[in-house]
């Protein structure tokens, strides 16, 4: 055995966390690698999805090559170790995504070096809460830090992106809101986060909750902290982050909230639109081939295509598959029916009630309405909301709209995460130790005390 093989089989042990991106869905999975005597054993771990130790029946190590599966779900994975990365291809049910997984560290259970993670004691008060939102009938449980002194302050609540997320918006080891909070709590700013509906120690289901379901649960929070005397009620707005962002422009457009926004790499071209260019921003950032971003992108436009003309979601059980299939014979490719009606199944059931309902919110409508001032910030390395795009299609609506009260700006070396970033790439998220740029922490407090 070569020094080679014995560098990758060393390499390979341990745990390691991918994110896949799946139209608009951000699924983490977890890969536990461990060699017992001569033989590579493993697990694999679905945490949104509830699931975990999942025995892997496949482990393969050959020199830099990596495979993995698990037969009784058709998932296989196939990549080549770099580093602390393995590079490649999740294959399940006849679809193909690039998956960059990184490596854990052993010494921190995952979490990696956080230097931004506030650690007490505080020098502000921790008030643990609840407020209900009654139209649902379900009761949403958070934080709200205070400011020393008596008041008034002013206050946020923090609105966060997509995927079940708890108060601290935790993803790839970070915390983003708790770190978040604790900054501007620091510099006055009174802060409430919560846990999303059915998400830590909220109340309600969160995986058939659409966009619109969330805005109400925001809506409630924000009358939530506006009870407590310690807040400026003149001075009261929200944060929204990605999926938040676009929560807190149709807050605003209603008059809810309250005397300003924040939107942090917030979506501002139409959905379609944005998840064609997220698509090829993502399969770029992994280096995947021409006629794999070919293909996903004329998937993609099948998809928007017949959501556009789909008024019930039920019926795209119906008119969906007949496209996909329509499509995979187009190709001319030597399709069996098994492998056509496992691709159809696979992009069919990734549709989702917040999917469906996402992708026809014309966000466009709720910014030109919008009239409270609006801190709209945006990472030029950020593939998941393009910030290059999305920031011009802003400043278009700023001036041909007379919008001035519209603040945007682009900060060119951060990602959708808001940390600064090499290449922007998802699998980098969790091996960079800053959780949020101190720059743009400090641009929004300030931004928000000057009002």
């Amino acid at each position: 055995m070569g020094k080679s093989s014995l560098y990758a089989q060393s390499g390979v042990e341990g745990d390691w966390k991918g994110v896949l991106e799946v139209m608009g869905q951000k699924i983490p999975l977890v890969f536990h690698l461990n060699k017992a005597g001569e033989k590579w054993e493993g697990t694999m771990d679905s945490p949104a999805q509830g699931a975990t130790g999942m025995a892997l029946d496949k482990v393969l190590v050959d020199s830099l090559e990596v495979s993995l599966g698990v037969s009784g779900y058709n998932i296989s994975y196939s990549g080549k170790l770099e580093l602390d990365t393995i590079r490649g291809m999740f294959l399940q049910s006849g679809m193909e995504i690039p998956l960059l997984l990184w490596r854990l560290p052993a010494d921190d259970q995952g979490m990696g070096k956080r230097p931004q993670e506030p650690k007490g004691p505080f020098d502000y008060e921790q008030i643990e809460t609840s407020f209900k939102n009654v139209s649902a009938g379900i009761t949403l449980k958070g934080t709200i830090t205070k400011p020393k002194g008596v008041g008034p302050f002013p206050g946020v609540i923090l609105v966060s992106g997509s995927g079940p997320q708890d108060r601290n918006e935790e993803m790839f080891g970070h915390k983003p809101f708790l770190v978040l909070a604790d900054y501007f709590t620091r510099n006055g700013i009174a802060v409430l986060r919560y846990d999303e509906r059915g998400v830590g120690d909220s109340g309600g289901e969160f995986k058939d909750a659409t966009t619109f379901d969330f805005a109400d649960d925001a809506e409630a929070a924000m009358s939530h902290l506006r009870k407590f005397p310690f807040v400026n009620q003149l001075m009261v707005g929200v944060i929204g982050h990605s999926e938040g962002g676009m929560i807190a422009w149709m807050m605003a457009a209603k008059g809810k909230a309250g005397s300003f926004a924040v939107s942090i790499a917030g979506p501002t071209v139409p959905v379609p639109q944005l998840m064609r260019q997220q698509a090829r921003d993502f399969l770029a950032s992994v280096e995947a081939s021409d006629e794999q971003m070919a293909r996903e992108e004329e998937v993609v436009g099948i998809i928007y295509d017949v959501l556009s003309e789909t008024n019930d979601y039920d019926s795209l059980e119906i008119v969906l598959p007949d496209r996909l299939d329509e499509y995979l014979k187009s190709t001319g490719e030597n399709y069996s029916e098994e492998e056509l009606e496992e691709f159809v199944a696979k992009y069919a059931n990734i549709l989702s009630p917040w999917f469906f309902t996402f992708a026809k919110i014309n966000l466009q409508e709720y910014i030109h309405k919008t009239e409270i001032p609006v801190l709209a910030l945006f990472g030029g390395k950020d593939i998941q909301v393009n910030g290059s795009n999305n920031g011009e299609v802003l400043e278009r609506i700023k001036k041909e709209g007379g919008k001035e009260n519209f603040t945007v700006k682009i900060y060119p070396d951060l990602n959708h995460l808001f940390q600064h970033s090499s290449t922007g790439a998802m699998g980098e998220y969790g091996t960079i130790e800053e959780t949020f740029s101190e720059e743009a922490m400090a641009d929004i407090a300030q931004w928000i005390i000057s009002r």
